[in-house]
């Protein structure tokens, strides 16, 4: 399941994709910009830059931009840092935490869909997802 971490921590990626190449960013400015309580930003930060995805630069002219190039950084990695796992369900995760998953005839369409979700998001970056590359679209 996508939460909102994984949304809101997107659109600050792509916020740090679009203007952080220049100069680093403020998060009260992105908050602002993208409706999202400065506070629970400052929280998505922490997992993101642990993982290496995003830095932080002190001082008067301090604030947050990516640590590697947005077309480095796949969706796929960003969600399973944000939310700490990356199966829709923990039977495709782990199939032994059921004791059903032996003759479930469900489970090969839950690990074809988390399959599916997975390769999705590790096709696109961040890169694609600022500049909404139509490959992508709807």
């Amino acid at each position: 399941m996508i939460t909102t971490r994984s949304r809101y921590g997107l659109r600050l990626l792509i916020e740090l994709a679009e203007k952080g190449d220049t100069q680093p960013i403020d998060l009260g400015g992105i908050a602002e910009r993208q409706g999202i309580p400065e506070q629970y930003l400052s929280k998505l930060v922490i997992p993101l830059k642990a993982a290496g995805i995003v830095k932080a630069s002190r001082g008067a002219k301090g604030g947050y931009s990516l640590a590697r190039p947005a077309s480095e950084i796949d969706l796929y990695t960003v969600v399973e840092v944000l939310e700490g796992r990356s199966s829709l369900l923990e039977c495709t995760a782990d199939p032994g935490l059921c004791a059903r998953s032996g003759e479930c005839k469900t489970l090969p369409v839950w690990i074809g869909l988390d399959k599916t979700i997975r390769n999705y998001l590790q096709g696109m970056t961040v890169a694609d997802a600022a500049h909404n590359s139509p490959e992508y679209s709807i």
